[in-house]
Formats: structure tokens, sequence, C-alpha cells
């Protein structure tokens, strides 16, 4: 798509951060349906730093963490920082293998679902709707 055709106002950023391309792919495929219809998804993977360093405090935005056992502690100050550079984000946590206990470690933090598979995405639409329409006049 050309970025600079399109009118910023109605673009929604969704940065992933994952090891691989699963949840890119399936933010891409479900996404657009996922946004009321007058808003457009702007769907780019990211490294940890690159969300935390282009995080902006106008603009409402999805931030989808992967994470694991191995990753669990980087994630957690992840959602701590990005909570406080971005309240309007939305983050969400695909829980990848995570024991109950691990699980109860992403507690304190914002977050607005912790999914497990990318078919549990589309159940998230009307959380999404209600998120982007806090921020704007559209409402669907």
């Amino acid at each position: 798509m050309n970025w600079s055709l399109v009118d910023p106002g109605v673009i929604r950023p969704w940065l992933i951060c994952e090891t691989g391309s699963r949840w890119l792919s399936a933010v891409r495929r479900f996404g657009p349906d996922m946004l009321p219809a007058d808003l457009i998804p702007k769907v780019e993977s990211a490294t940890r730093d690159e969300i935390l360093s282009g995080l902006s405090l106008s603009e409402p935005s999805i931030v989808l963490w992967e994470v694991g056992r191995d990753s669990l502690a980087a994630v957690c100050d992840s959602l701590a920082q990005s909570t406080a550079i971005n309240p309007r984000g939305l983050q969400i946590v695909a829980c990848h293998h995570l024991t109950d206990r691990e699980r109860w470690c992403l507690t304190p933090f914002p977050l607005a679902a912790m999914v497990n598979h990318p078919e549990d995405l589309p159940r998230l639409t009307p959380m999404i709707h209600l998120h982007f329409a806090r921020w704007t006049q559209f409402i669907d």
C-alpha cells in the first residue's frame, strides 16, 4: 500500500514483536476485518527496541508481544516500558507454551488479552473496535 496517499488519521499501527512470522501473518490476515471499516491497519514486524523507540504518546496503536519461557522477563520489562510511553496502546500477548505460573507473571501489566493461537485473534474484534472508538469518533 502506498501510505503517502492515505490520510494519516485513519492509519492504526499494529506492531508485532516475535521470533518468527507466525503472528505477523495472522495479523495481516485477520487485522483488516478486526478494525472499524473507516480505519486501516498498518501491520509491521518490529524488534523490542524499535517498538519502544517508535511509540508515540498520542497515537492509538496495537502491540502484539510473543512471549515464551526464555523471553518472559524481557517481555515483562517491555510491557512496563511501552505502557509508560503510550497509555493509548493496546497490548496483546501471544503466550506460547507458558505454564500457569508463568502466565501469572504477566498479570500486573495492563494487557488487553492473552492469546494462544493465531486463530484466537478474531475473537478480539469487539474489544479492538471499542479501543479505537475510545480514541476516535469511529464507532462501528
